[in-house]
């Protein structure tokens, strides 16, 4: 992607964001219904025992993205937990992130994961 990307303008660029901007949202995909229960309630209400905070102070109550926090609703279920995986051990570095993501146990990221592909 870097080479192909290289080559763009800044009018191009500018075209392309628009495009990709003016999709709809993706339609979230049913999950196994115990997954999801448990994944919404990370989500809202995170786990104070863990120290982990509610994604939807920053992500939005419905999980479709607030200003500079990016949409989580729609996304792949594998994609949402290769995320929260890396974010957790630093791989992705983003020091909110990894705060958040660092305690979850990977049964909770899967279960986070199944609630935000199912939205």
């Amino acid at each position: 992607m870097w080479g192909m990307a290289a080559r763009l303008t800044d009018e191009r660029i500018l075209e392309i964001a628009a495009y990709y901007a003016s999709q709809p949202p993706p339609v979230g995909k049913p999950a196994e219904r115990p997954s999801v229960a448990a994944g919404e309630k990370i989500f809202t209400e995170g786990i104070e025992a863990q120290q982990i905070v509610p994604c939807q102070g920053c992500h939005g109550a419905e999980a479709a993205g607030n200003g500079p926090f990016p949409r989580l609703a729609g996304q792949h279920s594998r994609y949402l937990k290769k995320q929260m995986e890396a974010y957790a051990v630093n791989l992705r570095a983003n020091e909110i992130m990894h705060q958040s993501a660092k305690n979850l146990t990977d049964l909770q990221i899967a279960q986070l994961a199944a609630y935000l592909s199912s939205r």
